[in-house]
Formats: C-alpha cells, structure tokens, sequence
C-alpha cells in the first residue's frame, strides 16, 4: 500500500510531492544550483579564468558560465528571492539568469529599488493556489524586463543619437537597413507591420519589403490596444504586443473596462467583451504557452451549442493548437468566473492551475498600484531633492554674490585710501 505524501495548501507543480517528474525534476535542480553556488568565485578572483576553468570541468560554453555566476551574485541583492530558491530550489540557472540580465540594464540601482524588485519578485514566486504552474523562464524574463522598464526611464532615454535617423550598409552579399526613431512612433510602426503580415499571410521581413517597396499599400489605420488603470495616480501602461512601461501612449480614444459586460446574443464576442477577455488573460491560457492573447482565439468553456453564454465568465484565451486540443477532447478546463484562474485536468489524472496574467487580471492590478506607489514615492523624492539642490545652488551662489561684492567694496576702499594727496 502506497501512502501519498499531503503537499501543502498553496504550491506550484513542479514542486508537488505526488508527482514522481517533478520530484526527480526539483532533485536535479537542487544539485545543479548547488553545483553553482559551490563554483562561485570571491569578487576578486579573474572571472576569465575562472570560467575557463569552469568550461574544462562542465563542458558548458564560457559565455554560459559567465552568465550563470553573475546570476547565482545577483541573489546576493535579492534577499527574499534568495531565501525562496535556497528553500524550495524553484529557479534553473537559466531562469536565473533571466532575471539577472533585464536587470543589468537598470541604472541607479539604489537599497530602496532593490527591495522594492525583491519584494515583487518574491511575490511572484510564491504560489497562491495548490498545484500552481510555475511561470516559464520567458514569463519570468518578461517579468522582470516589464518591471525594469516601468522603475527606471533611463532605459529608455540613454541613447544620445539624434531621433529619427536611417542607416544602410552592405557586405556585399547581405544589406542592413536600420531606422531609429522614438518609441511611440516604433510601436505605431511594429503595429502597421505585423497587422500588414497577419492580412497578406507573409512573414515580418516579407511585409516589410512589400511594404517599403510599395507593392502593398500600408492599412490607413492600424489600431493599437492599451491598458491603464484609470483610479491609480502614475499607473503603468500595458501595450499590446509590447508589454509594460512607466509612461503612457497618446491615445484617440478611450474605453471604460472596469464595469460588467453584458452577456452577447450570438456566438461571436463583440470588441469591448474580446478586450476584456484579453486583457484579463494575458496570454494562451494553458500552462508554459506564451501566446499574447491578442493572437490568440477565445473558447467557450462550456460550448455555446449547449447552452454556455458568450460572456467573459466563460471565455478564455487558448492559441489555436490548445484550442484544437481541447475541441476534440485531450484537454480539459475549469474555469473560475470570478478570478479568471484555470484548472487544467489531463488525461493522466494530473492537474494543474494557471492564473491570469493580462493587465485586467487581479493580480497585475494590484501589481500596477503597488509600481505606481513606488514611482509617484520616487518622483516625490527626486522632486524634493532637486529642490532642497535648487535651494543649496540659490543660497550658495548668493554668498558668492556678496562675497564678491565685498571684496569689490574692500578694493576700493584700499584703493581710495592710497590716493591720498601728499602732505606738502
């Protein structure tokens, strides 16, 4: 008789202690990060040669090794990460390193932003439900990246060459044609491209081509979704097909989401309920696939043909391949209404949960409050050191004002005081 081991309440699957792969799987993870951690060298050891060393005892590529040591060190600024993955071992080097190399592009990186990215992380990695997916290392990287990019505007802003420039160069059997323009106007652009190659069935470099050389003519508009807390001061920004930032688009139009949608007639969703639909999932709904919503088709949990409403509470998002899947039957949901989260039944008799990701999920919400506090907390900093500076270069460059006035006064005075006539 077999007695299977009680998991905790919350916990993500591939920690489940009733599931002899994953159990082999965190195994293996745990030797690989000590493994790791063991090989980290001090902070004044020659990285060069400590990877080379590294690369004859792994047989791993240099650049690889490199890459994982400054991620194993970048859990040392990370405490509550750290204290997670030293318990629970959740993290392969490459996810670590996809945390490590978003953040490389931060500048400024100061006790309060690190606790501040440590906090959000941690949370992110801690399960909320039982038999929770654990997030796939591009989820993980785009995680980071999206939280990088709403702290720090710099990112974007650090680049000193003139907008708007075009660049072309050859070697003689391959060109490069290269624009470099500001962001809105890249988006805008990417959005007329991909909406171009979805029409005429071509690849992105193909639309281009087609597009530059006039042999099809560019959509006259090209609509451009995006999401915004409208009850949060300083509220990110999410783009659809480009993710989170700290500043918003220019917009023509605007759409309330946050009330309830009213149940469809028919089959097909309108514009406003897909919306909803999409910004509450994110992407494809089945665990690991990283689908934008967008590009994704709407399935009716319980089939319209037997009674299910078209209405959000029984929409979600599934790529067409899982879409497939679960027509004909392999794959099996659940669908929380209220949540949105997803219980995926397999025919193994394994499950699992998936919660929503998009930027009308509960969770991102609370997530967009919590960056907007830390940005309007850090802009009313940076605002109040640059007055108190204001005030310290306005006082100082009056005490230089009245100690040349002074001196000037002083040097006159000498100055008359030695023209006296002579007394005789």
């Amino acid at each position: 008789m077999t007695t299977a081991t009680r998991p905790p309440t919350f916990f993500f699957s591939t920690t489940n202690p009733n599931n002899p792969h994953a159990i082999a799987r965190a195994t293996a993870r745990r030797a690989t990060y000590n493994t790791w951690v063991g090989a980290m060298p001090s902070l004044q050891a020659d990285i060069n040669t400590t990877a080379l060393s590294l690369v004859a005892a792994w047989s791993l590529p240099e650049g690889h090794i490199k890459s994982g040591l400054r991620a194993i060190h970048r859990l040392d600024s990370l405490p509550k990460v750290k204290a997670i993955q030293d318990t629970h071992c959740l993290l392969d080097i490459e996810s670590l390193i996809a945390i490590d190399q978003p953040m490389s592009a931060l500048t400024a990186l100061t006790d309060e932003t690190l606790d501040f990215i440590d906090t959000l992380l941690a949370d992110f990695f801690t399960p909320s439900k039982p038999n929770q997916a654990f997030p796939t290392r591009s989820q993980i990287r785009r995680k980071v990246r999206d939280i990088c990019k709403t702290l720090d505007n710099s990112i974007a802003y650090q680049d000193t060459r003139p907008k708007n420039t075009y660049r072309f160069s050859s070697n003689g059997t391959s060109a490069w044609l290269e624009l470099h323009c500001d962001e809105d106007t890249g988006i805008k652009l990417d959005a007329f491209i991909h909406h171009t190659a979805t029409k005429h069935d071509l690849t992105i470099p193909e639309a281009v081509i087609k597009l530059l050389s006039g042999e099809i003519k560019p959509p006259a508009t090209v609509v451009l979704h995006t999401y915004q807390a409208c009850d949060i001061e300083d509220a990110p920004t999410f783009i659809e097909g480009f993710g989170w930032r700290a500043k918003p688009m220019p917009h023509d139009k605007t759409r309330d989401l946050t009330g309830d949608v009213a149940e469809a007639d028919g089959y097909q969703p309108g514009i406003i309920m897909r919306k909803h639909v999409e910004g509450r999932d994110g992407t494809c709904r089945v665990g690991g696939c990283g689908k934008p919503a967008f590009l994704s088709q709407l399935d009716h949990r319980h089939n319209w043909a037997e009674g299910g409403p078209t209405h959000p509470k029984n929409l979600a998002c599934l790529c067409q391949g899982h879409h497939n899947m679960k027509t004909d039957g392999s794959l099996k949901y659940l669908l929380d209404p209220y949540s949105g989260d997803v219980i995926w039944l397999y025919e193994d008799g394994t499950w699992t949960i998936t919660e929503a990701d998009g930027p009308l999920a509960p969770k991102q919400k609370r997530w967009a409050q919590t960056v907007a506090q830390h940005i309007t907390a850090t802009r009313k900093r940076v605002r109040e050191q640059a007055q108190h500076l204001k005030q310290e270069l306005d006082d100082y460059a009056q005490q230089q004002a009245k100690a040349k006035a002074e001196a000037k006064h002083e040097s006159k005075t000498d100055a008359d005081a030695g023209t006296d006539d002579i007394p005789f």
